[in-house]
Order: structure tokens, then C-alpha cells, then sequence
């Protein structure tokens, strides 16, 4: 095994980037860590490994177990060798032993062999990880073995003392059986459960941008999304208020939605989603939640495209990580679950479409579930009760721009629209006229355009324009309204609802505001007057509230990078050998604590000889102590110590 000595010396020859990004992947005390020696201690404090060593998978707690019993550096092949006989490991492949090595090594537990010398001989199985700096890379030697470390072989040792698995119990558990594939006859009625599950899936996904378009949802800041704003999300998707942060999760994940200023709102790519046909927006879905999975759990879904999902993953998942099975439940849960609300599983069986998916991709899944989508209808019928009856999904494009006309009351297979002077007057408010909307209803209608839709839209026409808002710049003004409805302007002055905008009368026909004239106007519309905005020069302008989400990243303070930086700073200042900083710091430590140490000292004849000292004092390259077997003072030169340990 190796030493701390070993580590400071690989810490200190890794490229910077290669060793900020193993600092990522490890939790350490920072405090007090004043250069690479102090980086070494910590990384190999019990608590710090213990935190790694429990988010293992037993094939890597496997590994280092081999490691850990073996007298000398093990290579790929040898680790295989060893454990290909194991119960839990039973045929473990080169590769996958080259993969724990990496990931070991990647998490400073393991190093490679060539590294003793003070040099890294290259990161992972392969020889090197890409992670350094350039000049770090495809020149150092592949490792001729591995080993692991005192601390981290000894922390897991000692697991049974935590009730936690030995080192025998890792190997000898077998993993859980698989599960026999499912049965045709039940794989007929899983796709037909699947298949209605996909389309819900897409049309909430839908649904929830709309609504997010209309009015964004507030993230609270411990997390998750305000209940008024659960509510109006659950009444608009007409489901059950638990189902809003899985629909939120999949449209997130998908790009679809995200959080600006604590705001969940549609991103740009939502626009083009919208208009794809059902087929289309399925297959990003899914392909979204399948680049979301972990590899440890892409591996296992994989092995069990066929077969049950349910308990059996979570009882391999409880098997897979025997130091944290709660933890790693709780990691990969999501994702059965959104599985199962994308339709790619039902009743925790994957569907056809689902073992498509797993085994060929998203492409091949969705042309395997296009044929159980509802075909897409580009004709409506208009009622005379104002409601407009789509007897199947409608084309995106179509349904767009309808939904731009009317408001959506319910939702289904048969979905149902309705006209009203509000929805009428938003329409002409977007850029829409009496003539265009007339026009794209009589060619979607199948029953011709109703008598009173066509009224509707000839007073709504009429009245639009009876409020005008314009921006001004008069003291504390910034906007005016303008009515030759004296009547009318006095009833959005005492509106309540526009209490907010501090209306003012200046002329009868006037009313001012401090706020611009953008506000003023959301503001108006959303209190259904009919409202237009105009340009400096009297014109009208449409106006667009369409928000998207632009997510920046936030900039935050990289302590692993400073760390390494300051330590790096240290060290250029330093000229001595590592190995004589190390001893002289573990002399200095011995000194102060009046540590009895056994001291290696080699002889002029080449020979080695331990010393048990207590050491008094180091100075002017000489280490000053009691010889507490010979019971005498030694003075011993420092070029000739070439090691400490505890005595």
C-alpha cells in the first residue's frame, strides 16, 4: 500500500486542472492546509475518506480491496484475475476493472504505481485522463500497477466497527437475481398504458408552458414552487397538484422551461417544441430523461430493458451501494418515476417503446410509438354557444395560433375552446384583425363560421381602441390614457386592481402613471379593458409579453481552485526535495509532541537501521534526539534519514 508521503508527492506533480477537478470530487477540511502536505493529511483524514468510500459501488469497494490486501502494485489484468471468482463480482471484465481504476484513482483512493517516485505516471487505467494541463499529457509513463492508500485500506477495515459491510462480506454477497423478461401477453397491455401515459405526458408538458407563457411560476428560495402557483399550474393541466414538480422536472430537464430571477419560465427552444408534432416532442422528452441517468443506473436499466424495473432496481441499487443504500435510492428514484409518467414504463415494466429506447435510442422509440399517438386533425367545429370542438390533437401550428383567439377549456383527446370579447380582444391586442381572424377560422371550421362568433368579433373590433396608452415624459409621468369614454376612464381610475399603477387624472380625457407604458398597458389588458398601445406619433403598436427564460450561470467562488493556486504559490517558493520537506515536517511534529518515532537511518556500509527515538530537536541539517533503546543522545544527520514512523 502507500503512504501520505506518496500522496503529497502525487498532489504536487498533478496538473492543476486534473487536481482541482479531483478536489471537486472529495470533501475535505480546508482549514489549516498549507501546502501539499497538509492537502495529503486531509484527503486522507478517516472522516474524508469514509465520506468517499460511502458513495461507492461495490465493483470500486471491490477493487481496493484487492488493493488493499495485495503485497505489492497490481495491474488491470491481475484485479480482474482476483475477483473474476468473487460472488459479487463473479466475471468482472478488464475494462470494467479499468473503469473502477480510473474512477478510484480520479477520487485520489487508489495511485498508480509509477507515481511512488514522485512522479503522477498518468491518471486512471489508461495512462492519463485529459483533465491536466497540457504540458501534462502523452508524455509520462503508463502505471505498471496500482495501489492503494494506509488510510483508506484501514477506514474500510474498520466498517464493521460503523455496522457497516467487511471487506469479505463485499465480495461474498452475490448481486440479486435477474428478473425473466415480460411476458408478451403482459407486454401488450404495458404498451397500451404506456402509450396513453406518453401522450398525457406531452400534452401536460404543453400545457405547462402555455401557462408558464401566460404568467410565470415563482420558485420560493428554500426551494420548490409557491402552493398559489402549484394550484393555478394544477387547475390548468387539469392534474392532481403532487403531479406539478414531475411535469416542471421532465420540461426542465428537457430545456424547455427554466428559472430566471426565481421565475420558472418557457426558453426559447420551447417555441419550436410547441410546433413539432406529438411523436417529435416525445422523443425529446425521453431523450432528455435518458441523458439524465447515471451511468451506474443507464447500466442497470440496460441490463433490464426486458425485464421488471419496480423493486427489482431498487433492490440492486440497495446491493450496488451496501455503504449508503438509502442515498442511492434516493438518487436514482426520479427517474423510474419520471419513467413511468413518460409512459417509458407502466406498472414499473418497460413498454416496447421504453426497451427501444434503452437498447436503440430515442429515434427508434418514438417511430415505435408513433402508430399509438392519435392521428393530428387541421379542422374544428365552431359552435354557436361560442365553443370551438377539436375532434382529435390538433396540428401544433393550428392550435397555436387558436390558442391565441380562445381560451382552452378542457383538455383531451376531443378538446374544447371558447370565444369571449376578453379572448377576442387579446387577439387584436397580438396583431390579429377582424378580417384574419375571420380568415383562419373559416379554414380550419367544418361547420362554417357561427352568427354570433361572427358578431363577437365585429363588436369586439369595434370597441378595441377605446383606451390608448402611450408613453410620456413629464415630471414623475412616464405614461398617459386616453379615452373620449369620460365614463369609461373614471372606472379604471377607481379600478382596485389598477390601484397599484397610481392613476391620476390630469384632463378629462386623460389619466397619467409614474410607471412606463408597457406596464400600463399588461396591466389594462389583463383587466380585459380595450386597451391599445400607441408610438410617440399616435399610431398603435402590438405589443409582445412573451417572456423566455435566459438562465446565466451564476458565478460562484471555486474554493478548490483558490486552494490550489495558494498551495502552488507555496511551493514555487520552496527548493527543498519533497521527501526532505516531509520528513522534517513529521520531525517538527514529533518534536513538539514528544512522539516516540522509529526513525530509519541509512549507514555508510548501505545498510538500514531503525533508530527509536524521541526526538529533541532538528537544526543546521541535523535531527537531535534520545535513543530509548540504548537509553543515549544521538545526533543523526538529516541527509540520512529516510524515513519516520510511529514508533
Amino acid at each position: 500500500m502507500t503512504t501520505t508521503l506518496a500522496l503529497a508527492a502525487r498532489l504536487r506533480a498533478l496538473g492543476d486542472d486534473a487536481l482541482i477537478s479531483s478536489l471537486h470530487r472529495r470533501s475535505i477540511r480546508r482549514a489549516g492546509v498549507s501546502d501539499f502536505f497538509d492537502l495529503a493529511e486531509a484527503l486522507l483524514d478517516a472522516e474524508s475518506v469514509q465520506r468517499a468510500l460511502v458513495g461507492l459501488d461495490r465493483t470500486r469497494l471491490a477493487v481496493l480491496i484487492a488493493l488493499g490486501h495485495a503485497d505489492e502494485p497490481l495491474g488491470v489484468e491481475a484485479i480482474a484475475a482476483l475477483l473474476a471468482d468473487e460472488p459479487a463480482t463473479a466475471g468482472l471484465s478488464v475494462p470494467a476493472v479499468e473503469s473502477a481504476l480510473e474512477a478510484l484513482s480520479a477520487l485520489l483512493l487508489a495511485q498508480p504505481a509509477a507515481a511512488e517516485d514522485g512522479s503522477d505516471g498518468g491518471e486512471g487505467a489508461g495512462g492519463g485522463d485529459g483533465a491536466g494541463d497540457a504540458d501534462d499529457s502523452g508524455s509520462r509513463p503508463a502505471p505498471h500497477g496500482f495501489t492503494t492508500y494506509d488510510a483508506v485500506f484501514a477506514r474500510l477495515t474498520a466498517w464493521p466497527e460503523a455496522t457497516l459491510p467487511s471487506p469479505d462480506d463485499l465480495l461474498h454477497t452475490a448481486p440479486p437475481p435477474a428478473l425473466a423478461p415480460v411476458p408478451d401477453t403482459e407486454r401488450r397491455f404495458t404498451d397500451r398504458l404506456a402509450a396513453d401515459r406518453a401522450f398525457d405526458a406531452v400534452v401536460a408538458v404543453s400545457e405547462l408552458l402555455a401557462e408558464l407563457s401566460r404568467e410565470g411560476a415563482r420558485e420560493l428560495q428554500r426551494g420548490g414552487l409557491a402552493l398559489p402557483a402549484v394550484k393555478r399550474l394544477a387547475e390548468a393541466l387539469a392534474v392532481d397538484a403532487s403531479a406539478i414538480p414531475t411535469v416542471l422536472s421532465v420540461a426542465s430537464r428537457a430545456g424547455l422551461a427554466a428559472l430566471e430571477d426565481g421565475v420558472w419560465l418557457p426558453t426559447e427552444p420551447a417555441a419550436e417544441w410547441l410546433h413539432a408534432s406529438t411523436p417529435e416532442r416525445w422523443r425529446a422528452l425521453v431523450a432528455a430523461w435518458l441523458d439524465a441517468l447515471p451511468d451506474d443506473l443507464r447500466a442497470l436499466v440496460a441490463a433490464r430493458s426486458r425485464a421488471s424495473w419496480g423493486d427489482s432496481l431498487r433492490e440492486h441499487v440497495a446491493w450496488l451501494y451496501p455503504a449508503a443504500p438509502e442515498q442511492a435510492q434516493q438518487r436514482v428514484d426520479a427517474h423510474p418515476r419520471d419513467a413511468e409518467w413518460l409512459g417509458v414504463t407502466a406498472a414499473g415494466a418497460p413498454s416496447s417503446a421504453g426497451t427501444e429506447l434503452v437498447e436503440h435510442g430515442p429515434e427508434a422509440a418514438a417511430a415505435l410509438l408513433t402508430p399509438a399517438f392519435p392521428a393530428q386533425v387541421r379542422g374544428v367545429y365552431l359552435q354557436h354557444d361560442l365553443t370551438v370542438i377539436s375532434p382529435g390533437p390538433l396540428a401544433p401550428d393550428l392550435e397555436a395560433r387558436l390558442r391565441g383567439m380562445a381560451d382552452l377549456e378542457s383538455r383531451a383527446l376531443a378538446s374544447t375552446f371558447r370565444f369571449s370579447p376578453a379572448s377576442i380582444d387579446r387577439a387584436i391586442t397580438a396583431g390579429e384583425s377582424a378580417s384574419s381572424i375571420r380568415d383562419f377560422l373559416a379554414g380550419i371550421s367544418l361547420t362554417g363560421l357561427p352568427q354570433p362568433l361572427d358578431y363577437l368579433i365585429t363588436d369586439v373590433t369595434e370597441r378595441h381602441g377605446r383606451v390608448r396608452v402611450r408613453a410620456v415624459d413629464d415630471g414623475d409621468a412616464r405614461s398617459a390614457i386616453h379615452s373620449a369614454d369620460a365614463t369609461l376612464l373614471r372606472t379604471i381610475q377607481v379600478d382596485q386592481s389598477l390601484s397599484s399603477l397610481r392613476l391620476a387624472p390630469v384632463h378629462a380625457d386623460e389619466l397619467r402613471s409614474r410607471f412606463p407604458r408597457d406596464v400600463v398597458f399588461w396591466a389594462l389588458s389583463d383587466a380585459r379593458y380595450p386597451v391599445v398601445a400607441e408610438d410617440d406619433d399616435g399610431v398603435p403598436v402590438a405589443l409582445r409579453r412573451q417572456r423566455y427564460a435566459h438562465p446565466h450561470p451564476v458565478a460562484s467562488r471555486d474554493q478548490d481552485r483558490e486552494l490550489v493556486e495558494r498551495l502552488r504559490a507555496v511551493d514555487e517558493a520552496t527548493t527543498d526535495d519533497t521527501g526532505e520537506q516531509w520528513l522534517a515536517r513529521q520531525l517538527d511534529q514529533a518534536v513538539r509532541a514528544r512522539q516516540t518515532v522509529i526513525v530509519e537511518v541509512a549507514m555508510p556500509d548501505g545498510r538500514t537501521v531503525d533508530y527509536l527515538l524521541e526526538p529533541t530537536g532538528v537544526g543546521g541539517g541535523r535531527l537531535r534526539g534520545r535513543d530509548r533503546a540504548a537509553d543515549i543522545e544521538r545526533t543523526l544527520p538529516l541527509s540520512s534519514v529516510k524515513g519516520v514512523r510511529p514508533a
